[in-house]
């Protein structure tokens, strides 16, 4: 079934998905009441690279992420005011839809035993998913980084141990908890390897269940991904970023380094060793043309790979700051293209972990279940 056929057949769910792909493409315009929500959902003001914002719920039905801190999200159409205590998104000045902030744990007030305070080692995304809090890539600091990344060279990012003790804290609150470790590149690569299998192992020595996603370059060999599956590593991210082989180089001048076939290697290999629904890859929509993007949205599931597709955002301390926004009538092509391709292939996002399960940052799971509606609800 097309999204035309799905517009007349569930139009306020396709309402949500066309105002969600705004928000993810454009953010809001910063004011008090988005500051407000802002500094109580991060309070060690954490960037993560630039993709940091504020966790809204729309219409008690899609959870987001909508950035606030930029320069684009200035020109934004989009804004949060209150109302007798309640949140509603504007667009243009006019109410468009009731929203809802979605609240921070307790463990937000707590510190590790090396006094770091618990929310820089990890952030609360969605409903249930700690998201590594990091600054810092090798990438950088060799003059090679992602155009589009705001990461910087300097390194900050919690030590094996905190993670493990802020992971046991937080789950030990919320049991329905996925860790999303990853962030930044190390060099050699095996510092990589190392650092996460040892995060793992930190995890895994206080908690035997919960699910650990890592996002990374993809491993040097098949043995270094064993290691870290033999860690405690569930599911990987091993993000191509840009699909296109001439702009890839240009886009990202270090990781353009690593072909494509690497990749896709690496995925194979990871879903040898953990099964179907445990790898994907993200693909930044905007940077390239739109039927590359699709191109790679489908190659990758027909292996296997959840695509998750992306819109790139100029972040102001990154070198594509000045550069255009994606298009959000891109972002809902190339998502509909790659849910179709899910759908062939037998990849589905909710039985995926970490951020690949997240749909704070994307469209593809409201797609995904608008198309799998059964018996008047969505699945």
């Amino acid at each position: 079934m097309g999204l035309g056929e799905l517009v007349r057949e569930i139009p306020d769910m396709w309402d949500l998905v066309k105002t969600k792909a705004d928000l993810l493409c454009m953010g809001i315009r910063p004011n008090a009441v988005a500051a407000e929500i802002f500094h109580r959902q991060n309070p060690c003001e954490d960037w993560k690279t630039g993709n940091v914002g504020v966790h809204i719920v729309l219409e008690e039905r899609s959870c987001v992420l909508v950035t606030m801190s930029h320069t684009f999200d200035n020109r934004s159409p989009y804004s949060i005011e209150r109302s007798s205590g309640q949140l509603t998104l504007f667009k243009n000045n006019k109410p468009v839809m009731g929203i809802e902030e979605v609240p921070m744990p307790i463990w937000y007030s707590k510190k590790t035993t090396t006094n770091t305070p618990m929310p820089t080692v990890f952030l609360h995304e969605g409903q249930s998913f700690l998201h590594q809090a990091y600054s810092g890539c090798d990438y950088h600091a060799i003059d090679k980084p992602c155009r589009f990344c705001g990461a910087g060279s300097v390194w900050r990012i919690g030590t094996p141990e905190e993670v493990g003790e802020t992971v046991a804290v937080a789950v030990n609150e919320n049991p329905s908890y996925q860790v999303c470790l990853g962030g930044g590149t190390r060099l050699p690569f095996s510092r990589n390897i190392e650092y996460f299998s040892n995060c793992a192992m930190q995890i895994r020595m206080r908690n035997s269940t919960v699910p650990i996603w890592v996002e990374m370059v993809p491993p040097e060999s098949d043995e270094d991904i064993a290691r870290l599956v033999e860690s405690g590593v569930t599911s990987f991210g091993f993000n191509v970023e840009i699909w296109d082989d001439i702009l890839r180089p240009e886009i990202c001048p270090g990781k353009g380094e690593i072909t494509k076939a690497w990749y896709l290697n690496a995925m194979r290999k990871a879903t040898d060793l953990l099964g179907k629904n445990r790898v994907g890859s993200c693909l930044l929509v905007g940077l390239e043309p739109v039927e590359n993007s699709i191109e790679g949205a489908v190659a990758l599931a027909s292996i296997g790979c959840q695509p998750c597709l992306l819109p790139f955002k100029p972040w102001d301390k990154s070198i594509y700051w000045s550069k255009a926004l994606c298009k959000p009538e891109d972002l809902i092509k190339t998502s509909e293209t790659a849910v179709n391709a899910m759908i062939e292939y037998g990849v589905v996002p909710a039985r995926n972990e970490g951020c690949l399960k997240c749909e704070g940052c994307t469209i593809d799971h409201d797609i995904y279940n608008m198309k799998n509606r059964k018996g008047g609800q969505i699945v």
